[in-house]
């Protein structure tokens, strides 16, 4: 079944999210980021993933590993639509800007909560962070 993303970050949300980068690392997709983001203006919350393979193959690519990694999803967890991911190169404001605030490390899901923080004047009013390298 396919997820509902909405106004509210759900814990069926978290849990795809956190399986779905889980899918990619097995498909050997560099993702130097993922992490959900509540959009300001649309109230509305982004499965974002940073990859440098977005400025080297494009994101289409990047869109088709998604797919490919959803059909890999253990049968309990809800389908991330590719609708809901904004694909990002590693040299992207957004994930330069994350970064200097949050470290994970390069593998593995982490759940870090980011709620109403200010960067170098930059607001982030929501978001839920997997991973940050």
């Amino acid at each position: 079944s396919e997820l509902l993303v909405g106004e509210q970050l759900s814990e069926d949300m978290i849990r795809s999210g956190g399986a779905l980068l889980l899918a990619l690392d097995k498909l050997n997709v560099i993702t130097k980021a993922a992490f959900w983001l509540l959009s300001p203006g649309e109230r509305t919350w982004r499965y974002v993933l940073v990859s440098p393979e977005v400025r080297t193959v494009g994101p289409k690519a990047l869109y088709r590993k998604v797919t490919t990694a959803s059909k890999r999803l253990p049968a309990d967890v809800k389908h991330l639509p590719t609708t809901d991911v904004a694909a990002l190169d590693d040299r992207a404001e957004l994930y330069m800007l994350l970064r200097t605030a949050i470290a994970t490390g390069p593998t593995g899901v982490n759940g870090i909560r980011f709620t109403q923080n200010v960067i170098n004047g930059h607001k982030i009013d929501d978001a839920y962070i997997y991973r940050m390298t």
